[in-house]
């Protein structure tokens, strides 16, 4: 059985191998979401999440240690998704904060206490979080000292195909780039709208 790091890695890797599966062309749903005792079993160690593409397992300790570490997707290096899927993450995060925050800057502000633009404003920010993270974890595959992501550690039928239409998609100066453009924009927005 497949094991995640986290539960938020699981559902990403679900995701993924069903937009994979899907005939071209087709509009794909995304994993149904985890629910304790439908799709996810409780085990004495670990949760198992019965997904439409197989069981997986998620340690408990592996999700404490995500949460409390703040990794969003798991310490360490997955096993489960390769780095090209990861930088299609990115810019899946990356693209859906950008549009939040565009229409968010055109609306107009109300005076005074605004919860449902703070809570607009933390779905923003951690977007662009869950982007720079996820350009990190395709960092995670590049071996110390290398300019890029060995074709090895391309193991999806995405990450094959991704090389071949961009040979410098996995380097590590465009990798770089994409993480200081992610950071960059967070960093611009927490400035703008939460200004100390």
């Amino acid at each position: 059985m497949l094991m995640a790091r986290s539960l938020w890695e699981a559902e990403i890797y679900v995701s993924l191998r069903i937009a994979e599966n899907a005939p071209a062309g087709e509009q794909v749903s995304p994993a149904p979401p985890l629910k304790v005792g439908t799709n996810m079993i409780e085990g004495a160690d670990a949760w198992t999440y019965r997904s439409p593409v197989g069981e997986l397992t998620v340690p408990y300790v592996s999700e404490k240690t995500t949460i409390q570490t703040g990794a969003h997707f798991g310490l360490g290096r997955s096993r489960l998704i390769d780095a090209a899927e990861w930088l299609r993450v990115a810019d899946l995060y990356g693209r859906r904060a950008l549009e939040d925050q565009m229409a968010y800057a055109g609306e107009p502000k109300p005076a005074g206490d605004d919860p449902a633009g703070r809570e607009r404003r933390y779905y923003i920010e951690l977007g662009w979080e869950l982007a720079a993270d996820a350009i990190q974890q395709a960092m995670a595959f590049l071996p110390d000292g290398a300019d890029d992501v060995p074709d090895a550690e391309l193991w999806s039928q995405f990450g094959a195909g991704v090389k071949a239409q961009d040979p410098y998609a996995l380097t590590r100066a465009r990798l770089e780039e994409h993480l200081e453009y992610y950071r960059g924009v967070l960093e611009d927005f927490r400035a703008y709208h939460n200004p100390s």
